[in-house]
């Protein structure tokens, strides 16, 4: 195993956080009346457009030991930009509150339609290659 994988143990606990935290989204997507169906595919296609690119050149311009340390920074980004926009949202506009399933659901929607792409589309030889 080289240095910087993380262990089986790991991983596999990765993916199970994650995947609560995607059927806790789903189960507040149903949940919610009505289904926000719009918003939803809205961010799964501006997630799989903005991110799938970006991705792909980060994979492949980047080394994997500074990936690492920059996945680290977007994910804080991430939490940070979320955690002021649910304020501002619950402060100023607590209508946009009830869409936030339908966001869930579409950045997970689209992540999944990048991966599927990159194994789909995107021939072989791009795959992690310098273009």
């Amino acid at each position: 195993m080289p240095p910087n994988e993380p262990s089986r143990r790991q991983r596999l606990g990765s993916y199970v956080v994650i995947g609560l935290f995607c059927v806790y989204g789903v189960a507040q997507f149903v949940a919610a009346d009505p289904q926000p169906w719009g918003v939803a595919a809205g961010w799964a296609a501006a997630t799989a457009v903005v991110l799938g690119p970006i991705a792909w050149l980060a994979r492949d311009r980047i080394p994997p030991e500074r990936r690492e340390t920059l996945g680290y920074v977007a994910a804080g980004a991430g939490v940070l930009v979320a955690s002021i926009w649910l304020g501002v949202a619950l402060a100023f506009a607590p209508s946009l509150f009830p869409y936030g399933p339908g966001f869930l659901v579409g950045v997970v929607l689209g992540w999944i339609l990048v991966c599927l792409a990159e194994r789909t589309v995107v021939p072989e030889q791009l795959r992690g290659a310098s273009i």
